[in-house]
């Protein structure tokens, strides 16, 4: 078939009632539509099978570039390069290729990888910082604990150092670099490495976390302990005598040298007489106390070990109750803060409050202690009384150690009952004597 006009195909009117194919040989032809729309088609029949490939439409200024890919990509060609796409197809059917079938390998291969690199940027857009992946271990694991705040304050200051990185691309000389800046600083006598050591537990908390999420395959500091970031802690072994918490007590009675408000006194008091912990006291509200039973149900959900817990109260401990009802008893939180409406009183406000009674010299003769000190004086202080040294752990809701965690489930409340009567009444006696006598047994 001889090679047309360009005037045939720039002047061709369509047939209104069908397709119109006007050929130009090597297999090409123009298609032209009954609305008048023109393309280009090329036909040929390669190893038994006729295949038609639709080019492109009919332009008459062509397409950009000078390549017949080009051309192919842009889809609108001039009657030349529908001419030169043809001929070259020509040639490579007669070197045995099919170029339609090649050409939508290629396009076919390109769509592919545009859809794989679209994921990839999707997975990477996907993977989060150090600072999102904190938010979601705040929201999925740690929403509702008491221990949430604390641990947010932690994380948060490693992400002051790393948060913008991807938690994926997070080195241990990351984070090992991160933890040094942490435990650099030095707070009035307190290093900050035990901070750091804090940092570190809970930074290898949100590295499993995110390997359950499938974000890291593994963590890089898993391994790493507090001795090798120099932050162990020190094991606090500190013990009040008894002369020294009659002491404490006495002052916490006279508001002339204690100035803190009357519901951390309260907790103080409290504290002293139950031996439960910070956040256990602090948090408490009016519904777990049956002051006429002289009980108090500490719910499973704000204990430590997630164990619903019973606490005898002392008369003591119930007067304590009902004078600090006359404060707080409209509210939720028996200790409601003063200066918080709604929300208990902050646990370490009730230490600060111990400490400054130290900066203070009002406690002179006593050795500074900090209110987990009152705890371990209680459980400690038990068996001088004449109790069980299990019995002190039964108070604390420990887990009993060795075979006794095994063989002793009972739970000995009256005994643990008897206890605390008999702490509140040795403490009331020294406090209100005229001389405070060393009462424990020497080691």
């Amino acid at each position: 078939m001889g090679k047309r006009a360009a005037t045939t195909f720039e002047s061709a009117k369509p047939d209104p009632s069908r397709d119109r194919l006007l050929g130009d040989g090597d297999g090409l032809f123009m298609r032209i539509r009954p609305h008048g729309t023109k393309t280009w088609i090329i036909e040929y029949e390669f190893m038994g099978r006729r295949t038609k490939y639709t080019i492109g439409q009919y332009d008459r200024d062509g397409a950009p570039g000078a390549s017949l890919e080009e051309w192919l990509r842009h889809g609108r060609q001039s009657l030349t390069q529908a001419r030169a796409i043809a001929g070259e197809w020509k040639a490579a059917r007669q070197s045995g290729h099919d170029p339609v079938a090649e050409w939508e390998d290629r396009m076919a291969a390109e769509r592919a990888a545009v859809v794989a690199r679209l994921a990839a940027e999707a997975a990477e857009a996907a993977q989060p910082s150090v600072a999102k992946a904190i938010e979601v271990f705040m929201e999925k694991i740690m929403a509702g604990k008491k221990s949430a705040d604390a641990i947010r304050y932690r994380l948060d200051r490693l992400a002051a150092y790393i948060g913008d990185k991807k938690i994926r691309d997070v080195t241990r000389q990351d984070l090992l670099q991160a933890l040094d800046q942490i435990g650099a600083g030095q707070n009035e006598g307190r290093t900050a490495k035990l901070l750091a050591g804090e940092c570190l537990t809970q930074a290898k908390r949100l590295w499993r976390f995110a390997i359950v999420r499938e974000w890291v395959a593994t963590s890089p500091i898993e391994e790493i302990t507090r001795r090798d970031v120099d932050a162990k802690p020190g094991k606090r072994e500190m013990t009040l005598r008894l002369d020294e918490l009659v002491q404490l007590w006495r002052v916490l009675h006279d508001p002339r040298r204690c100035k803190a408000d009357p519901v951390t006194v309260a907790a103080l008091k409290l504290l002293i007489l139950t031996g439960q912990r910070e956040r256990e006291v602090t948090d408490a509200e009016w519904p777990e106390f049956d002051l006429a039973a002289g009980l108090w149900h500490i719910p499973a959900s704000r204990t430590k070990k997630q164990r619903a817990h019973l606490v005898h109260l002392a008369p003591q401990a119930v007067a304590i109750l009902i004078d600090l009802k006359k404060l707080t008893g409209q509210c939720r939180f028996a200790f409601e803060s003063p200066l918080l409406p709604g929300q208990p009183v902050y646990g370490r406000s009730v230490n600060n409050a111990l400490l400054t009674l130290f900066k203070r010299g009002t406690l002179a003769g006593v050795s500074p202690c900090h209110v987990h000190d009152l705890r371990r004086t209680l459980i400690s202080r038990l068996p001088d009384l004449g109790f069980e040294p299990f019995i002190g752990n039964k108070i604390a809701n420990h887990v009993l150690p060795g075979v006794l965690a095994h063989y002793n489930h009972a739970e000995h409340l009256p005994q643990r009952e008897a206890a605390l009567k008999a702490w509140a009444e040795r403490i009331e006696i020294l406090a209100t004597g005229k001389n405070v006598v060393q009462l424990h047994r020497v080691a």
